[in-house]
């Protein structure tokens, strides 16, 4: 009876240590699976794009490597370094009494294209309105909004401002700063300043009416996109969101202009 009371306890010691692991798993195991969790998680964040700064303007990125979760460390702003100032000395910016390349600042940023894929883009801005300019951008980022391409005027430099300006406009391509004059006039355009931007400018004219309702035909297939009632997409109206958000931080709209539209621009006027 001894020997098989014996046998008994530890068939039960067994049966409750085999029952103990069942529930409560081993915890051996348990803490590689957690180790190894960790391990996934550290992975798959050192996968992630940290930046944008090395990526050449118009490429085009897999949502796969960036943290969309965190998308604001893809839009980025600094001072106007040897590089920058090598693209644009001669074309957008020239020696001038009005502003100074310490004034202005480079914006590096994410949009999606027309084929709704995730693109690299650029612009120069004036300093006082660079912030709201990251903010905005990220916001219509944010809201998928769509725009074709975003390079610098230089990009498209046909040896003058206002020329290189309708030659970057032809290829829709959306930028600000440019020192120029309005064209026609010898007045400085809000451009030259670094306080306007130009979006989507193909299906968004920039369109002076005559007494008689006629206008003058600046660029290419411009006449299609007169009619502002007819739904077709990327045109700017007080709906769309990028008037809203441009709104937001205080730009005003060149569609609400009275006798000339220019439904592509949108400024801030700043002291």
């Amino acid at each position: 009876m001894g020997i098989k009371r014996k046998w008994a306890a530890l068939a039960a010691g067994c049966l409750g240590m085999s029952l103990c692991l069942l529930s409560c798993g081993n915890p051996v195991e348990s803490e590689k699976a957690e180790q190894g969790t960790e391990v996934k998680e550290e992975t798959k964040e050192e996968s992630f794009l940290s930046d944008i700064s090395g990526i050449e303007p118009g490429t085009v990125l897999d949502a796969e490597e960036l943290d969309l979760s965190r998308s604001e460390q893809y839009f980025q702003i600094q001072e106007i370094n040897e590089e920058i100032r090598g693209e644009i000395s001669g074309k957008s910016y020239t020696e001038n009494p009005d502003i100074f390349l310490e004034d202005l600042r480079y914006l590096k940023v994410l949009h999606y294209n027309y084929e709704h894929q995730i693109q690299v883009g650029e612009l120069i801005v004036n300093r006082k309105i660079a912030e709201d300019c990251r903010n905005i951008f990220l916001e219509l980022f944010q809201a998928e909004y769509e725009i074709f391409s975003m390079y610098l005027v230089d990009r498209y430099w046909t040896g003058n401002g206002v020329d290189s300006d309708t030659n970057s406009i032809g290829h829709n391509n959306t930028s600000a700063f440019n020192y120029r004059v309005v064209p026609g006039t010898d007045r400085l355009s809000n451009h030259a300043m670094g306080f306007a931007i130009d979006l989507n400018p193909v299906e968004n004219p920039y369109v002076q009416y005559a007494a008689d309702g006629s206008f003058a035909v600046y660029y290419k297939d411009m006449e299609l996109y007169i009619d502002r009632e007819s739904g077709k997409p990327h045109m700017i109206n007080h709906q769309d969101i990028a008037h809203q958000i441009f709104s937001k931080y205080g730009f005003t709209w060149g569609g609400d202009w009275i006798s000339t539209k220019d439904y592509q621009h949108f400024e801030k006027k700043v002291p």
